[in-house]
């Protein structure tokens, strides 16, 4: 029998199509994701994975970037359960990184809710800059605006490497100076051309700022050296991430047949 769960999103009231809450059912058995690469993690669960794991018919790539991730983490418990080996462990006590095979728990990874009455328009007053003069306002992204910018050429290095970092940015405003409606290649050129490279960094920072929500990076758990219990792993939402081993799906099990098992929304209210 197939394991389903309801889960609140992140961004709940910031639909005008999406509910706010999802019913996520399990992964189906010969998954794509067995097969897919880090290149295109995002691209297979947009258009493969969420439409058979939810039961609710929307369109996915109007979801938040923030919630994107947010449901993935809640599939992975739900498919694989909540233990993940990691292979470095960073302690800020003993000062030491632990390399191995390490079992950690997923639960422990921290998401960041968006504060009470949030608005999805973001003020980067001008007041806040050095020398340039204008508000410039903000959306947070939608996983379709990450998967633009990885095809945008007008984001591409020399390399042929996406710009993520600008592109994001660029794919986030809304407004500049009051003019709306822009391209992401209009704003960035406007970026280049009117912001001088002190206010270019006062931007990208009070962006980072006022749109930090969501999953954490890092989850915790016991120092392999000096035995803390405020280490830190990497817990990453990518391919590697839905490839749990045979002891993580041990311990799983175990917790299942003793009753011990959590909610998948369990960590969604955690202010970090």
């Amino acid at each position: 029998m197939a394991l389903s769960e309801k889960i609140e999103l992140l961004g709940k009231g910031l639909y005008t199509d999406i509910p706010n809450e999802l019913t996520l059912k399990s992964i189906p058995t010969a998954s794509e994701l067995e097969y897919v690469g880090s290149e295109d993690f995002e691209t297979t669960m947009v258009e493969k994975i969420l439409p058979q794991a939810i039961e609710e018919q929307i369109d996915f790539k109007k979801l938040l970037e923030i919630d994107f991730y947010w449901i993935c983490r809640c599939l992975r418990i739900l498919n694989y359960g909540p233990y993940h080996t990691t292979n470095a462990i960073f302690c800020s006590k003993c000062g030491k990184t632990s390399y191995g095979e390490y079992s950690v728990s997923l639960m422990t990874v921290g998401c960041k809710p968006l504060p009470a009455g949030f608005v999805n328009d973001i003020t980067v007053s001008k007041d806040e800059f050095i020398e340039f003069d204008g508000d410039i306002h903000l959306k947070l992204p939608t996983i379709q605006d990450m998967l633009n910018v990885k095809k945008d050429k007008a984001f591409q290095t020399a390399s042929g490497n996406p710009n993520m970092e600008l592109g994001r940015l660029c794919y986030m405003i809304k407004s500049i100076k009051g003019k709306s409606n822009l391209t992401p290649l209009e704003i960035k050129m406007m970026l280049l051309k009117d912001l001088c490279d002190a206010d270019y960094r006062v931007l990208k920072d009070i962006v980072s700022d006022l749109t930090d929500f969501g999953l954490r990076a890092a989850g915790t758990c016991q120092c392999p050296n000096c035995l803390d219990k405020e280490a830190a792993y990497l817990a990453l939402v990518n391919d590697k991430f839905f490839r749990p081993t045979l002891g993580d799906l041990r311990n799983w099990k175990h917790d299942r047949s003793s009753g011990a098992t959590q909610n998948l929304s369990a960590s969604s209210t955690t202010a970090v």
